[in-house]
């Protein structure tokens, strides 16, 4: 017990070890993977911010753009209205808090300026500082559209000026400027939630900062970053670039993605950096590491309880399956001497894995004889059996074991036999094996066989007797009303003979039957009901509404006509009470009823008829046909076959 003990121990040891070093190697991994991961999110986020940055100066170019075409359109139709033109220019700021400032210079009179600022009071017209005269006159001298330099105008507003050429007919007639004013517009651009944990800087392409998250270095000069050679190079080809770099504004690892962009018409690239903090991994995998390292070792220990009390456990039962397996043998030995005293019973017993533990000689003899096997103590039972036989043999080897007792017939060798299953229990209540007996049943098969046709045929003698009963008296009182028609309504008369004989060709073809499908008893039933309609005219009736799909069910033969017969013969049939016989289905059963309006000369009988039915319905192994009177009806349901 030391000895095992001591090998727990050390299982528990090597677990924890393997463990840690697992962690490790897992942790240097995730650290790789997470860093690898970090870095492509953060390029995907910066490409993402990218577009959003290029779309929003775009949209800003763009909307400069369709109002400086909007004046050359007013100018070519209109001329140079400055009154028209100071319309066009007043609604432009409504809504924009990143513009400042637009306006609007004649070129052919530089005294026409229009100038439209932001105020408190909302958009009111201002003077056209000089900075923007100067403006002016570097547009005549580019004679093309660009975007100025930050500058502070005369109310230390940080801005920068998108400037268009009016052009009329190739002429350049006026200038048009807009005014960003960068503290809001900034502002304004970070209050896009899309951009997430990025931060964006814009560049122009003189080299001056429009955009940062530091708004001390809005307007500043690039030689004052630490990345000013990054951005002097890509200004100056165009081109992409990234870097991993420490960010001067957040103090952390970036990734930091550098993109140029060209405005419209504008001959110069301005440059975007989208910056995205990298994720620090180390800290969470040294704690998945840590973690890991705790697992290990819990599960190390708790595998050392499961492990001490499985033993413990194992000990206990195999002195158990001791105990059991002797008992079993002191009772097979007992067993053994009543086995052997009976040459008609085949008894044996098996374990839990189906091997033989005993069997008398006649199992034995019965085994080789029938099955062609040599059986022994300590071999499998199942191999005894074969094919779909032996998968039955399983089934029931498998339901003993399980516990049960039961007892089972079978046909075998055309030989029939009656097997019992009785499991065998130790003193835990746990199966340890089954024992079974086995007789041969095949005579007390034969004299049930016997008793049963002979059942059968008094059931068919009795509905034969039912059949022969309605023959003659039919058969008169069908000659009777013949006789009436033979004279008076001769074309009738041949009707009523040709549905007379159908009748009783039915009768005669279906003597030997005893069940018929629900359609054939219908048809009989219209012809039968023709006959009687002429003895009793429109005072009997017949109604029936069989859905198809119950017109192949089987009932026993001239049932109906029998049920119709005896409504006509115990009830009133008259013009004052005629009588109505209807037929439908009800939960599966034919339901057959008629008025109940009993003859005053009508006697009680037997209901032979009905009782010949219910003991065919017995025989047959089906529900029996409920009758009797329901409200004023009396009220037949037949079970369908």
């Amino acid at each position: 017990m030391k000895l095992r003990n001591k090998s727990i121990v050390q299982v528990g040891i090597v677990i924890i070890v393997s463990f840690v070093i697992v962690a490790y190697l897992i942790g240097e991994k995730m650290s790789q993977t997470a860093r690898n991961m970090s870095v492509d999110l953060a390029v995907s986020k910066a490409q993402n911010s990218f577009l959003i940055v290029k779309n929003k100066l775009k949209d800003n170019y763009q909307f400069s753009t369709a109002i400086g075409k909007t004046i050359e359109e007013i100018i070519q139709n209109q001329g140079v209205r400055m009154s028209v033109i100071s319309n066009e220019l007043e609604g432009v700021l409504d809504g924009r808090n990143d513009l400042h400032a637009c306006w609007f210079v004649n070129i052919d009179n530089k005294s026409d300026v229009l100038s439209f600022a932001q105020s408190e009071n909302g958009v009111i017209k201002s003077e056209l500082e000089k900075h923007k005269r100067d403006l002016v006159d570097k547009l005549i001298s580019k004679k093309d559209e660009f975007v100025s330099s930050p500058y502070f105008s005369s109310d230390s507003t940080l801005l920068a000026s998108i400037i268009l050429p009016v052009r009329v007919n190739d002429r350049i007639v006026g200038a048009f400027g807009l005014d960003i004013d960068l503290f809001n517009f900034q502002e304004h651009f970070y209050d896009e939630r899309s951009l997430g944990r990025a931060y964006v800087s814009i560049i122009s392409s003189d080299g001056y900062c429009i955009i940062h998250p530091d708004e001390n270095r809005i307007g500043a000069s690039i030689s004052s970053m630490s990345d000013s050679n990054n951005i002097k190079k890509i200004l100056g080809s165009g081109e992409q670039f990234q870097a991993e770099v420490i960010s001067e504004f957040l103090q952390v690892p970036v990734v930091r993605v550098y993109q140029s962009i060209k405005l419209g018409e504008i001959n110069a690239n301005w440059l975007i950096t989208v910056s995205v903090p990298l994720f620090n991994v180390e800290e969470a995998v040294q704690e998945v590491r840590n973690s890991t390292a705790l697992i290990g070792i819990a599960l190390a220990f708790l595998l050392m309880v499961f492990l001490y009390y499985s033993q413990r456990r194992w000990l206990s039962e195999f002195e158990g399956r001791q105990k059991a397996e002797m008992k079993h043998r002191n009772i097979l030995n007992k067993l053994s001497s009543i086995m052997e005293s009976t040459d008609q019973i085949r008894i044996f017993s098996v374990d839990k894995k189906y091997r033989y533990t005993s069997f008398n000689s006649v199992y034995q003899k019965d085994a080789f004889d029938n099955e062609g096997m040599e059986i022994e103590v300590g071999m499998s039972a199942l191999n005894t059996y074969h094919h779909d036989f032996g998968k039955l043999m399983k089934k029931h080897f498998d339901r003993a074991l399980r516990g049960e007792h039961f007892l089972t017939e079978y046909k075998r060798n055309n030989r029939h036999y009656q097997q019992v299953f009785n499991a065998i229990f130790d003193e835990g209540d746990k199966v340890i094996g089954f024992s079974s007996f086995r007789f041969d049943i095949s005579e007390t098969v034969e004299l049930r066989k016997r008793a049963h046709q002979e059942e059968e045929e008094k059931v068919k003698a009795q509905l034969k007797n039912i059949k022969n009963q309605i023959n003659p008296h039919f058969l008169f009182n069908s000659l009777n009303s013949l006789y009436a028609l033979v004279e008076t309504e001769p074309r009738l008369a041949r009707k009523f003979i040709l549905k007379l004989s159908k009748v009783y060709r039915y009768l005669l073809d279906r003597n030997n039957s005893s069940l018929v499908d629900l359609k054939q008893e219908l048809d009989f039933m219209k012809h039968y009901i023709f006959l009687q309609k002429i003895r009793f005219g429109n005072h009997l009736s017949l109604e029936y509404d069989i859905p198809e799909a119950y017109m192949g069910c089987k009932l026993p033969s001239v049932s109906l006509q029998s049920l119709v017969e005896n409504a006509i013969k115990h009830n009133i049939v008259t013009t004052e009470k005629p009588l109505l016989i209807s037929m439908r289905i009800e939960n599966g059963r034919l339901l057959v009823e008629n008025n109940f309006q009993l003859r005053s000369d009508s006697k009680s009988t037997s209901g032979t008829g009905l009782k010949t039915l219910n003991t065919l319905y017995a025989f047959l192994g089906e529900e029996q046909a409920e009758y009797g009177v329901e409200g004023e009806k009396f009220v037949v349901r037949l079970p369908l076959l």
